[in-house]
């Protein structure tokens, strides 16, 4: 699995399917990656909002999800994408990706150590 892949998953203890985007690169980290999901936008002060046409998924405008980020492992995902829990999707523009990272790298909603996962740009 490589950065800017998606899938459409509902993990425990979440509600609902979502657009999941690997922001970091499983293999620079011994298999560890970072995902966010985009859900709903607010247009809040620290939105970044995704639009129709950047993704065959989004549909209407959607925030990236900063604050549900977590560190997951390629070989959990796998195991995901075997099971159909997760379903791949088309991967994301990489210009976009690039900028999810910049704005993730300074957003207060993600966790700091998720921060140290992410690719220097």
């Amino acid at each position: 699995m490589k950065r800017g892949e998606t899938f459409v998953w509902c993990p425990p203890g979440t509600a609902k399917d979502h657009l999941w985007i690997i922001i970091s690169d499983p293999v620079e980290h011994g298999g560890k990656c970072v995902v966010v999901n985009l859900t709903d936008s607010t247009h809040g002060k620290y939105s970044f909002t995704l639009v129709p046409g950047q993704h065959r998924w989004i549909y209407k405008h959607s925030d990236v999800n900063f604050a549900d980020a977590f560190a997951t492992s390629e070989t959990h995902l796998l195991s995901e994408i075997e099971l159909r829990s997760a379903i791949p999707h088309d991967p994301l523009n990489p210009d976009l990706v690039k900028k999810i990272i910049e704005v993730a790298h300074t957003h207060p909603g993600i966790a700091p150590n998720l921060k140290k996962l992410l690719p220097k740009l």
